[in-house]
């Protein structure tokens, strides 16, 4: 009976995972960039901030906003948006607080399942992991699990976690891949931002509040100093100052 319910859990989280990667416009065969799908969605507000190394993501839905952990490696935070989307459609919670140490509770664990499925649809995943390994037949590889972290561009942990959970890996098989994964991935001449924390000095807002902030302004309803005065209050000095010095390439 648990096996049939585990089951059906697993299929409506695949189902939601597709449903949301078509609200997305992203069909279940590409790799999906969260990081730009997500800060230029118009309904929601992604911040980065440097939280304490136990939370992963914050989601307050009544704001509309998703906070990542800024000091989490590129692939983790990509999960953890994916993560956090799961609470800002599915969860019935007006706001989560995402913490390592409660990946057991039951909505965490959908939600990390949902995650997975939304960055790694199913079927995509097997047709790769069959592509790789010759239909099963030649036992998955460090230089297999590197192409499919870098192709879904997702983190080490989470491609292992879904070898094991797909069964195409044990948990004992996976303690080996734990070790040197910049180093390794560096030999085999794959690009290291993946595995490293985004370049984010200091906190940054994305999406939604910045056109709305805009809007208002050039509505006329608040005046140049509160419109940059909501800019400092989320983190965006850099557009309030124009202080990147980048100049305009048209190319």
């Amino acid at each position: 009976m648990q096996f049939w319910k585990d089951t059906m859990d697993r299929l409506v989280l695949q189902r939601r995972a597709l449903s949301i990667r078509e609200h997305f416009g992203v069909d279940d065969n590409s790799p999906m960039d969260l990081f730009s799908l997500v800060h230029t969605n118009s309904d929601i507000t992604l911040i980065f901030y440097p939280f304490k190394e136990e939370i992963s993501g914050v989601c307050i839905k009544s704001a509309n906003l998703i906070a990542i952990n800024s000091n989490s490696t590129l692939g983790r935070q990509a999960f953890s948006i994916a993560h956090e989307l799961y609470h800002y459609f599915y969860d019935g919670e007006k706001t989560s607080i995402s913490l390592y140490t409660q990946a057991n509770f039951k909505v965490e664990k959908e939600a990390n399942l949902f995650a997975s499925y939304l960055l790694m649809p199913d079927s995509s995943f097997t047709r790769f992991y069959n592509k790789l390994t010759n239909n099963g037949t030649k036992k998955i590889d460090l230089h297999d699990i590197l192409e499919i972290e870098q192709y879904f561009r997702v983190s080490r942990n989470a491609v292992l976690v879904r070898l094991i959970q797909e069964e195409y890996m044990t948990s004992e098989e996976s303690e080996q891949y734990k070790r040197n994964i910049v180093k390794n991935a560096k030999k085999y001449g794959f690009d290291i931002s993946l595995y490293l924390p985004a370049d984010f000095e200091e906190p940054k807002t994305y999406g939604s509040y910045l056109k709305k902030a805009l809007e208002l302004k050039d509505l006329g309803l608040i005046s140049d100093g509160k419109y940059e005065e909501y800019l400092l209050e989320a983190y965006r000095s850099d557009i309030v100052f124009d202080d990147n010095g980048e100049e305009d390439i048209y190319d």
